[in-house]
């Protein structure tokens, strides 16, 4: 007998005493649904899933099971108040593998990894200085929203709401009626929307309890507290370093709890750009001290320093012209300027409507010119 053999003969003999306790269940309910196990390979195919997650992969489930703590329960609370079934927020994993700043080559960024014209459409800020995609609370937020207008599509079938929020409503909706279905597990999808779909089902079995499964449970570790402080800013760009070092923080924990700041390169020091109005989180009691000594630096917007009316460099005086850029919204240049996106719309004429998701903004088009009164 080869040394290769008798080893494979002994992997055989101790993996099924290590694992084979652990089996899909025999009955998976999920956002209220059963799941179809008696159906056409839909055992097998989950069967097949949940073995890689928990034979193949299972430092890689750990580490979401550590991180857990820090974002489903928030996400739970957020869909609850959005009448959104709780057992949805396990496409975040799916998405990012609770990454804040994951980031795709379609361009698709955050937690739950929103386009950017999907985040826009549901009040989010994506422009060159931030990405609130990568905020937790506002990024689930929009998602909740996304999954309820989604919902009222596919009259609540999670499963389709799923397929939708991974491949698109139009597509999900085009596959059921050229197979003639209205079952997502009936139809033939492509490779990805249907993986993606067992693993959100199975990431909620072994997340929901994972002692069962043989992994640790986490506990959540105690960390600082922050707050969100605006910073509206003059004629001087602001360096993060000196943010540092007015509140005694380093570089690494300001860069870590602002996943939707761009802070451009490591190799050189970032800035808060000159003009700018931006939400920084720093630490709990901290925004007095930080606005105060920015106001003695002379960082702060102040009368003396807002350029003169017409100009385009992103603040404005009581009365200026902005002209609207391909990545603007009315909510990210009522933010920039402080005023209320509602008045802005008003006093520019501009028509406000109502989106498939109930969430009311106002058109505006690239070049537009629209005067800003603060």
């Amino acid at each position: 007998m080869t040394v290769f053999f008798r080893y494979f003969v002994m992997l055989l003999l101790t993996l099924p005493v290590c694992y084979a306790q652990y089996s899909l269940p025999d009955e998976i309910i999920f956002a209220g649904r059963k799941v179809p196990l008696d159906k056409f390979d839909v055992r097998d195919r989950l069967s097949k899933t949940f073995n890689i997650m928990v034979l193949d992969r299972r430092g890689f489930i750990q580490n979401l099971l550590d991180k857990q703590p820090y974002f489903i329960p928030d996400a739970k609370e957020i869909f609850n108040q959005y009448g959104v079934n709780e057992d949805l927020v396990y496409i975040m994993p799916v998405e990012s593998e609770f990454d804040p700043r994951s980031y795709s080559e379609a361009k698709a960024s955050g937690l739950w990894q929103l386009m950017p014209a999907t985040a826009k459409m549901y009040g989010l800020r994506v422009d060159n200085f931030a990405d609130e995609r990568n905020l937790p609370d506002k990024s689930t937020k929009a998602a909740a929203e996304h999954l309820k207008m989604l919902s009222k599509l596919f009259s609540d079938d999670p499963f389709l709401i799923i397929a939708a929020y991974n491949n698109g409503d139009s597509n999900v909706r085009s596959t059921l009626e050229s197979q003639k279905s209205g079952d997502f597990w009936e139809t033939r999808s492509n490779h990805e929307t249907e993986f993606y779909l067992e693993k959100v089902i199975v990431y909620k079995i072994l997340l929901s309890d994972p002692e069962k499964y043989g992994f640790t449970v986490p506990v959540k570790k105690k960390e600082p507290q922050y707050e969100s402080c605006t910073l509206n800013l003059g004629s001087k760009n602001l360096d993060f370093s000196e943010i540092c070092e007015i509140l005694k923080i380093s570089y690494r924990q300001l860069y870590k709890f602002n996943p939707h700041i761009k802070f451009g390169s490591y190799k050189s020091g970032g800035y808060i750009s000159k003009y700018t109005s931006l939400d920084v989180i720093i630490p709990k009691g901290a925004t007095e001290k930080l606005i105060s000594e920015l106001k003695k630096r002379n960082f702060m917007a102040g009368s003396s320093e807002i350029p003169s009316s017409g100009t385009n460099s992103g603040y404005g005086t009581p009365e200026s012209i902005y002209e609207i850029k391909y990545n603007d919204n009315i909510e990210s240049i009522a933010f920039k300027y402080g005023v209320d996106w509602r008045d802005l719309a008003e006093k520019n004429n501009l028509k406000i409507v109502t989106l498939p998701s109930g969430v009311e903004t106002a058109e505006v088009s690239k070049g537009q010119k629209i005067r800003i009164m603060r």
